[in-house]
């Protein structure tokens, strides 16, 4: 009992759909993480580790006070307030990059002029500033107090007030250390608890996450590919008319196809008598293979069969080797 032939029809493949899908999860993935490192992630840890440095310096500067009544150190007092300058930068933002050049004029002239200005910036600006964002954040009106964490803004602008402060009055009249050192000291060595162990961000840390952010163009890339080739078909009729997306070609109109590269890459190029020449994939088009075996055995019958498979030819027999048989 003999079938009757029947046209072959190829579409997209299933296992480039699913792999393309995994690709574009995964740069979408690798994306969104970098978007979200060089955005959240960097910025928090160089602000913690900016409060952790306040935090050192200020310890430096009190504690031989507090513990063994020495007296203050300008160059331990310049320190803090350097760091001071640095961590109001991170914190600040916008609101504080037209201060910082005179705020570091002032720490390096000395003396109290530079606490005025940063207890001035912090109280007149900064501070209110956190309340304000606190209160929007939880829906609070003016005037309602308000619920802060440990590490939030306001929690640490009023540590970091407190240090100014010590800095300002580090001892009394007799010489041992003042109530605003110690409270200053006390809060400072809190805040290190949170932060201490904070480690600065490197300074490739923010050109690596580049590398993910620039996954992202890749997940429309994939996606597209999958819409625009499944909308492709390839048909070969009985008649050996080729339907290609966009075109039919009869048979009359094949003049050949190029099977160069189809045992090492299975892409195979059929060519119209006028000189175009369309691809046709089998990695993209699982089953194109059947289309290619039979235009392939139509044009070259004695060297591919019509799966697409080459024919082996056996090299002639020599005379000599027929004798030696014989």
């Amino acid at each position: 009992m003999s079938t009757e032939p029947s046209s072959i029809t190829v579409r997209l493949s299933a296992s480039y759909t699913i792999k393309n899908v995994i690709v574009a999860i995964v740069c979408l993935v690798l994306g969104l993480w970098g978007v979200w490192d060089y955005v959240e992630v960097i910025p928090r840890q160089e602000r913690f580790f900016a409060r952790a440095e306040v935090c050192r310096t200020f310890n430096q500067f009190a504690e031989p006070i507090v513990s063994g009544g020495e007296m203050e150190k300008d160059a331990d007092a310049s320190a803090f307030m350097t760091a001071v300058i640095n961590n109001l930068v991170i914190e600040g933002g916008a609101s504080v990059v037209s201060e910082i050049d005179g705020l570091r004029a002032a720490v390096d002239g000395g003396g109290e002029q530079a606490v005025d200005k940063l207890e001035g910036l912090l109280a007149n600006t900064l501070l209110p500033e956190a309340v304000k964002r606190a209160q929007e954040a939880q829906g609070a009106e003016d005037g309602v107090k308000i619920q802060t964490g440990p590490t939030s803004e306001s929690t640490w602008l009023v540590a970091e007030s407190a240090m100014l402060g010590g800095v300002r009055t580090p001892v009394q009249g007799d010489g041992s250390a003042s109530g605003v050192l110690r409270q200053g000291l006390q809060l400072a060595q809190i805040q290190l608890g949170i932060y201490g162990d904070v480690e600065q961000p490197s300074a490739y840390d923010r050109p690596m996450q580049w590398m993910f952010i620039l996954c992202l163009p890749f997940v429309p890339y994939y996606i597209w590919a999958i819409v625009v080739n499944r909308r492709k078909r390839y048909t070969l009729d009985t008649n050996g008319t080729l339907h290609l997306p966009g075109d039919v070609w009869s048979s009359q109109d094949i003049t050949d196809i190029d099977m160069k590269r189809w045992m090492k890459s299975s892409k195979a190029w059929v060519v119209h008598t006028d000189g175009r020449r369309v691809l046709l994939d089998d990695y993209l088009f699982k089953g194109i293979f059947r289309i290619v075996g039979e235009l392939a055995a139509a044009q070259y019958p004695d060297l591919w069969t019509d799966e697409a498979k080459k024919i082996k030819v056996e090299p002639p027999v020599t005379s000599a080797e027929s004798n030696d048989k014989v």
